[in-house]
């Protein structure tokens, strides 16, 4: 054998030390062909480093650690083969599973027995894949050998179960154990939750003799994806230590179970006691938190923040500030993030072309859908919706449904129920009523309440009492549980003169004791958000706020404001139906900005239903009489006002 000779022998000892020093699979593979040609055969132990680093490196080539086990001489050891079986259970496709299978069963033609490793390593294939077969035939096949008493077997065991959605298997073994750790408790108690059993969770974490920080985020984690936030809360406060994974689900989740306000809380509160740097996925929370309250200062502080740490904005990141401003009416700030991102893919591309739509700029956001589609970026389903929501707010009927019918001409994508729902606000809106309900009734697929709602919505912007008595009453008996439906339907008939139908409405509603969504405006000052419902008079400057508001309407009377009590089914007199409307909540909202602000100060206000016609018509002129631009976001679209005209042009 030549590789006796000192000189070689030397040669491969530097050769070897050289792949213990590589950083990238470019440099492994070049030291590995240097080392194949120093002899005939080598030590495996000397591919230890590049098998370690293909099969675990994010940058790795987990095939080129493969095919290096294959073709290398006899392993003398089980570490290739637990390596590689490792590698491929990070990875969570079915050829994976199938390869950790093939090197497990070469184990034994190599004269060795796969160990606790080897096991633990392929439950987490078999996890990936939800194989609960295969899993069966391990469990059965290690039930009478020492590896089963292994705990990080067992904790796997146990994993997989839970994963598979065999609880009952999981318990059992948990039971079972000899010996448990707060892994096998975490594991079982992650299981729970993953198949619905709430309570069983939460007995068991009460029972943990030991627990870590991994516990006690499960547990919130848990009582998050419950809707228990108050109790989530709770566990939070009472955590002896918190990491950065506990304030991530605390933020996100009240972030997405519209906590927004305690989503900013919580950051603050994460600020204030030096916890850890906020993550993207606190930034992204954050920043939705923001926008869905308008807390356009809070908006802009994030964004400040993320500048000043010079963290790096990805797409995510970027789509989140471009959605952030635009929800928050500053539309031309979000063009400029999204003109500044380095990165521009379909997610930040959605992102402005939604926001366009929606801030009343319908004709920018299809010149940028038609750009994105120049830059070779596909749309997805998401985006379609963004863009036929312009074509809605534009009124372009003939526009909007040559871009429906290439969503799957085209893309190739399937039409949801909200495509179906925007044609159909696309066609209401712009009057065509009969073909809108010929439209839903030659739907492919069944229409939802969304659906119908969007055509009964336009039956008050027409006034269309006759249509609006067969949609309505099919939609009170399919989501009788939904207050808006009630509302919409009542209001039509009392601007009808038909205030005995809208009278019945209501009723109706209150013999099946559904509670109506009281409407709210709130409006952010010096990053303090303040919240109003009509009539409001709990807050300590209503005096003030009221005072205001009769001086501002005295103002827009002179310039024609006449209060439109149309809509108002009571069977008052005219003076009490216009006290009615008078003091509805973005009124007294408007009120507390002009208190609080400049005078000539642009106002920004968010609205949780629809902008009544008297507080359109009543804005329309606070803007010209005070030469203020004001943005109201209602739930459907952005209102902006200036010099007594509307983003919207009374089309909403």
């Amino acid at each position: 054998m030549l590789m006796g000779h000192p000189i070689l022998n030397q040669q491969y000892l530097s050769l070897t030390s050289i792949l213990h020093k590589c950083k990238s699979m470019a440099q492994f593979k070049q030291a590995h062909a240097r080392l194949v040609i120093t002899g005939e055969a080598y030590p495996s132990s000397a591919f230890r480093p590049v098998v370690s680093f293909s099969a675990l490196d994010p940058s790795g080539d987990i095939d080129y650690a493969f095919l290096l086990l294959v073709h290398s001489p006899a392993p003398q050891t089980l570490f290739p083969f637990n390596t590689l079986i490792r590698g491929f259970a990070r990875k969570h496709d079915s050829d994976s599973l199938t390869n950790s299978v093939f090197i497990f069963r070469q184990i034994p033609e190599f004269g060795l027995s796969p160990n606790n490793f080897t096991f633990t390593f392929l439950f987490q294939c078999c996890s990936n894949s939800l194989q609960l077969n295969l899993g069966r035939q391990l469990h059965s096949m290690i039930a009478k050998t020492t590896v089963q008493d292994d705990i990080f077997v067992r904790n796997s065991i146990i994993q997989f179960y839970s994963v598979c959605g065999r609880l009952d298997d999981a318990r059992h073994v948990f039971n079972e154990s000899s010996r448990v750790d707060v892994v096998s408790w975490n594991s079982l108690i992650n299981g729970c939750l993953r198949n619905e059993d709430l309570l069983g969770a939460i007995a068991l974490f009460d029972k943990m003799p030991e627990r870590n920080s991994i516990s006690w985020n499960t547990m919130i984690a848990g009582l998050v994806k419950f809707g228990l936030l108050d109790e989530a809360t709770r566990l939070f406060n009472d955590m002896p230590t918190r990491n950065l994974i506990s304030w991530v689900i605390m933020i996100s989740g009240c972030s997405q179970n519209g906590w927004q306000l305690k989503a900013l809380e919580l950051f603050k509160e994460m600020q204030l006691l030096g916890g850890p740097e906020p993550n993207a996925a606190i930034l992204v929370s954050i920043l939705s938190s923001a926008s869905q309250l308008g807390a356009l200062t809070n908006g802009k502080w994030v964004h400040l923040y993320i500048e000043k740490r010079r963290k790096r904005i990805d797409s995510m990141l970027s789509a989140a500030l471009i959605d952030m401003y635009a929800k928050c009416g500053c539309i031309n700030l979000a063009m400029q993030v999204f003109e500044s991102s380095p990165e521009k893919d379909v997610y930040n591309y959605t992102a402005a072309i939604s926001g366009l739509a929606t801030n009343g700029q319908g004709e920018k956001s299809i010149w940028l859908f038609e750009q994105m589609q120049c830059e070779g970026i596909k749309p997805d389903s998401i985006c379609y919706i963004a863009v036929l929501c312009a074509c809605s707010h534009m009124g372009w009927v003939e526009r909007g449904f040559d871009y429906f019918y290439s969503m799957t001409k085209v893309h190739k994508i399937e039409p949801e129920l909200d495509h179906y729902a925007c044609m159909v606000d696309l066609l209401g809106r712009a009057g065509l009523l009969v073909e809108a309900e010929r439209f839903i009734t030659s739907m492919p697929i069944r229409p939802d309440t969304v659906v119908w709602g969007a055509l009964l919505g336009s039956c008050r912007l027409h006034k269309n009492p006759e249509m609006a008595k067969r949609v309505g009453s099919l939609l009170l008996e399919s989501d009788h549980d939904h207050d808006g439906r009630y509302v919409v339907l009542s209001n039509i008939y009392a601007e009808s003169n038909r205030g005995h139908e809208a009278q019945n409405v209501w009723n109706t509603m209150k013999r099946r004791r559904i509670k109506r969504v009281p409407g709210s405006s709130s409006i952010e000052v010096e990053g303090v958000i303040h919240e109003f419902v009509a009539g409001d008079r709990s807050h300590e400057e209503s005096d003030d706020i009221y005072v205001q508001w009769e001086n501002i309407m005295r103002e827009i009377k002179k310039a024609g404001y006449i209060v439109e009590t149309q809509g108002v089914i009571l069977d008052v007199e005219e003076e009490e139906k216009e006290n009615a409307v008078g003091f509805h909540s973005e009124k007294l909202a408007l009120a507390y900005g002009f208190i609080h602000t400049n005078a000539g100060s642009e106002l920004r206000i968010v609205k949780n239903i629809r902008i009544c016609n008297d507080c359109h018509s009543a804005i329309k002129l606070v803007s010209m009489c005070f030469n203020r631009k004001i943005v109201v976001r209602d739930r459907k679209q952005f209102h902006h006002f200036e010099a007594g005209s509307c983003s919207c042009m009374d089309y909403w």
